[in-house]
This record gives C-alpha cells, structure tokens and sequence, in this order.
C-alpha cells in the first residue's frame, strides 16, 4: 500500500506534517479530514507505516467519506467567480446579525447559479450536523482554497467569522478583478489573431479557386504566391491531419515532460526570464503572495502557518522554490523584511514597508497595502505590455496579409496579358 507525505493544518491553524498510509490519494485526504486535519499538499512517497498524530493513528480506512461531500463532488469545481459571489453574500448575511446556519438556509433556497445552491446547502447539511464552517469547507478542497479556510478557522477561534468573511471577500474579489483585467486586455490581440486568420482562410479557398482556372485553362502557370496558395489548398486535409498529429504528440511530449519536477522548474525559470512577460509574472505571485499573507496575519494566524500557506498559492515553481529559501529564514531568527532583502521577489520600496510594518506590529494591514500597490503596477504594467503588444501584432498581421493580398492581385492583373498573348 502507498504511502503518502502530507502537510496539513489543526483545528487552530497550525501547520503539521507527516506520512500517511493510503489506497489512492484520495483516501489518504479523507483520512486526514478524519484526524481533524486540514491538508493543502499530498504526494505520494513510497510504501510504509503510517504515522501517528499527537495520540491518534492516522488511518485511511477510519474515515468514510461523508455523505455531504458525495454530494459536493458530484457537482464539481466553483469558479472564482462564483466561489466570489458565494463569499460576499454569505457574509452580507452575517453581517447583517443572521445566524450561520440560517444564512446558509437561505443561499440553499434562494435562486442563481444550481452550484453555489447546491454548495450552501451541503455546508448546511455539514454545519447542522455539528460541524465548525471552517471544518465544513475544510473536507471540499477542490472549491475552497487553502488560504480560505486557514483565514476563516482563525475568524471562529477569534469569535470574528462575520468580520473575516469579509476580509475573505475582499481577497477573492481583488483575484477576480485582476483576471478579469487580463482576460479584457488580451481580447483585442485574440480578436485580431482570429481575423487575421479567417482571411487568409478566406484568400485560400474563395479567391484563389476562382483565379486560378484562369491561367489552368490558358496552359501557364500559376504566378508567385498563387501557387503555394493551390498546392496549399488541394494538400489541406493532409496539413490538417499532420498538424494534428503534431499537435496531438506534443500534448503527450508536454504531459510526460510536466511530471518531472526539474523540468517544470526549469521552464518556469524561463519564463521569469523573459522580457517584459517574467516581469508580470513576478509582480502577478508577489501580489497574491502578500495578499494572502497580509488576510491570513490580519486573521491572527501564525506567521509560519501564514507564509506557508501564502507559499503554496505561488503557481511559479521557480519562484515557489525561491519563497520557500526566504521564508525558511524567519524560524531561524531573521525578520520577514531581512529575508526579502535581496530575494528580488519584492520591490525595495515594499521590503522597507515590510519592516516599517513589524517594527510597529501592523504587519498584516502594511502587507495588504503593498498588495495593493502591486495589484495596481501590475496592472499599469498589463495595460503598458498589451499597449505595446496590439500595435505589434497589427504590424505583423497587416503586413502579412498587405503582402498576400499584393500578390493576388498581381495575379489578377496579370489575366490582362493572357490576351495579348
């Protein structure tokens, strides 16, 4: 049987971590949700013991899966879109003195989307059967992110859940409107891509088929790009079935490829690499890492369990790597402003800030700010880029079509000269 290493938080948000003995992954979860843990990172190891937690026994097979959850995973995945709305209203509600259970009685009931219904109502079903809301959403980890429950089971240990809903919201909704401002900003360049290839599609097999019987029937052949165009229309299932099968062969290259740690790294390094693209993506990880740290400090989760969890959300393998080498240094002494001093994942001026916000113990408040100010260069850098990036790409698809056109109707001019001859 497989043995799976784990790292998981407490009832109180601390962070443990240890191995597991399991039939799949899956089990293995279930088995720590069992334990009354919450894990954020599983991977299988090798076959051994289990281990033990505090006097417990972690055992895959002690822990069924509730039937709630059954539910839920029918269901599948929320968006950040609808896991946002979810969130704000929920904590409307709680805001406006409802009970947790009656709040979540009446998302159950209400209209919109049938996954945040049915999402309400199986974290009812969970809460009424005695269940904290933190340990509720703590068995879905496929909806709710590690950095959600953390935030919020420190809210129930404070006795501040309304308050921290809010904060919650406030975290989800900046993500959201940061996607939402990348997805608008490249839609133009996409627009401008489909276009420009709907007509050459348009050249290829409209004009080209009514040109070309032209100088076919008069014996001669086909002047400069007219030809490639023919061979290129009459060869066209055959390009297609290639390309495919290219295509298809470097999914399975990239997937095979993608399983090998070093190799993922070392591609995310590339891409940290690149002109102006590794500057967003740098600014993109360090605003949803302090971000995150600044919600889960201002929650009054520990530091260590923080950074950890904030860590985890680094999409970048690279620079995931390079987080966990600066964090490791606060347990052994160093302040969290030291530690990014020089790591190049934060700007200087926010490292300053950083230690101005120790120094006066508003860590939490002071990250949150300068998450904030990134989010904001981030986007001033994201409008710069695709300012830059539609000119260019008019540039290119202009010419490129300026240059097929030109030659079509080089050809077409030249259908005079069929009668002089």
């Amino acid at each position: 049987m497989p043995t799976f290493q784990y790292k998981a938080y407490s009832a109180h948000g601390v962070l443990t971590s240890g191995t597991i003995v399991a039939d799949h992954a899956e089990a293995a979860i279930d088995a720590l949700y069992g334990a009354g843990l919450t894990p954020y990172e599983t991977q299988m190891r090798s076959e051994g013991k289990a281990e033990t937690f505090g006097d417990r026994e972690v055992d895959a097979k002690s822990a069924p899966v509730p039937v709630w959850k059954r539910e839920l995973s029918r269901r599948g995945r929320l968006g950040l879109k609808e896991l946002t709305r979810f969130t704000v209203e929920l904590a409307s509600l709680t805001n406006a003195g409802l009970p947790l259970d009656a709040a979540l009685r009446i998302m159950a009931r209400a209209g919109g989307a049938s996954g945040t219904v049915q999402l309400a109502s199986s974290l009812l079903k969970a809460v009424l059967g005695g269940l904290q809301l933190s340990e509720a959403i703590a068995r879905y980890p496929e909806v709710f992110p590690a950095d959600y429950r953390a935030i919020l089971a420190a809210g129930e240990a404070g006795g501040i859940v309304s308050q921290v809903l809010n904060q919650i919201a406030g975290l989800l909704t900046a993500r959201l409107d940061i996607q939402g401002k990348i997805i608008s900003a490249l839609i133009y360049p996409l627009v401008l891509v489909i276009m420009s290839l709907v007509s050459i599609m348009v050249l290829i097999f409209v004009l080209v088929p009514s040109i070309s019987p032209i100088f076919l029937d008069a014996g001669l052949p086909l002047p400069g790009i007219l030809g490639t165009l023919v061979e290129l229309q009459d060869s066209w299932m055959s390009v297609a079935i290639g390309s495919g099968v290219a295509m298809l062969a470097m999914v399975v290259l990239w997937r095979s490829l993608a399983r090998n740690e070093h190799f993922v790294r070392d591609v995310d390094r590339l891409k940290c690499s690149l002109p102006i693209f590794g500057n967003l993506i740098r600014a993109r990880e360090a605003s949803r890492f302090t971000r995150t740290l600044g919600s889960l400090v201002g929650a009054g989760v520990p530091l260590m369990s923080s950074l950890q969890t904030a860590r985890s959300l680094v999409i970048n393998r690279y620079l995931n790597a390079v987080y966990e080498e600066v964090i490791g240094q606060v347990p052994r002494g160093a302040h969290l402003s030291r530690a990014f001093e020089g790591s190049g994942l934060l700007p200087p001026a926010s490292v300053q800030l950083i230690a101005v916000g120790e120094e006066a113990g508003q860590l939490g408040s002071m990250l949150l700010r300068i998450a904030s100010t990134t989010e904001s260069d981030l986007q001033q850098r994201i409008e710069r880029s695709v300012g830059l990036l539609t000119p260019i790409l008019t540039l290119i698809v202009g010419g490129s079509i300026g240059a097929l056109i030109m030659q079509v109707m080089s050809a077409v001019l030249s259908i005079n000269n069929l009668a002089f001859q």
